[in-house]
């Protein structure tokens, strides 16, 4: 699938602000299952942008706005392509062989555990945050792709989606207190239950065709988060836990991280009054032929 996606972040603050430090994690990635043909970046006030890799390999640019502000405007216009048109394409492992290719690959990778050790209020370990949770337990008799399909089944029954409900820093335990959230949400319990089986899992910030789900009517132009598991012997494989889907070429991966803060589209600091607006943020994807 081709891909033009228009995306802009307007922040307004009623008093100036100052010395503005941002980073963006915005271009997708470039890689065997998708192409970036063009990106462009526009910054309102004009800043020099440089950019690196991340410790997770996102693409961040970074810059620095000195002179007193009351806007800031982020543009970006890109083309991509998405060659995963069939996720399915694999033979689930032996769950026996699963385990001894995963001691294998950490001995070798042991980056890999940023994504099995970490936790944080978004991704806890969920013994004890809820007594009337009935969390589910590893199935040593199946794949670890079927224990994760089993996994969003029980998620989707209990979570339902609801905007407003939640915001970026809601912890999991509030969360599920709640028993609603968004994408993210869905995500973080995603990571910490395959964490807690003891499998890599991480956060996947990006953009989803709107054609490739129902969206709830009152949900706002953003963009999508679901979760990608590494699936021994075969990689990362993504599994959006909101509806129940695997990740395919409808599906735009732009940022990886531990959770949501590694893998933020957009954050920053700045001095001066903290009275600026909610940011408003507007995302167009359309397929191209």
């Amino acid at each position: 699938m081709r891909y033009l996606i228009e995306h802009s972040t307007e922040l307004r603050f009623a008093e100036p602000v100052r010395e503005h430090q941002c980073e963006l994690r915005l271009r997708p990635f470039d890689n065997g299952t998708q192409k970036v043909s063009s990106f462009n970046l526009e910054i309102e006030p004009q800043a020099f942008v440089h950019d690196y890799l991340d410790s997770f390999g996102n693409r961040v640019h970074a810059f620095d706005i000195a002179a007193p502000h009351t806007a800031l405007v982020t543009r970006l216009h890109l083309n991509v392509e998405t060659r995963l048109e069939n996720p399915f394409d694999f033979i689930p492992l032996d769950p026996v062989e699963e385990k001894e290719i995963l001691k294998t690959r950490l001995r070798q990778e042991p980056g890999l555990y940023d994504f099995i050790l970490h936790r944080s209020p978004s991704t806890p370990r969920l013994a004890g945050l809820d007594a009337s949770l009935k969390i589910p337990d590893y199935d040593p008799g199946r794949s670890l792709f079927e224990n994760v399909q089993k996994a969003m089944d029980w998620i989707h029954s209990l979570l339902r989606y609801e905007t407003g409900v939640t915001q970026v820093h809601t912890s999991l335990k509030e969360i599920l207190s709640a028993r609603a959230g968004v994408c993210q949400d869905f995500s973080h319990l995603l990571i910490s239950l395959v964490r807690d089986w003891g499998f890599p899992a991480r956060y996947v910030m990006g953009y989803q065709d709107p054609g490739a789900a129902e969206k709830n009517k009152a949900q706002t132009a953003a963009t999508h988060a679901w979760t990608e598991v590494w699936l021994p012997g075969i990689g990362w494989r993504g599994f959006d836990a909101t509806h129940r889907l695997l990740v395919n070429d409808l599906y735009v991966p732009v940022a990886v991280g531990r959770d949501y803060q590694d893998a933020a589209p957009q954050r920053g600091a700045f001095k001066g009054p903290e009275n600026g607006e909610a940011p408003e943020v507007q995302i167009r994807m359309n397929r191209q032929q």
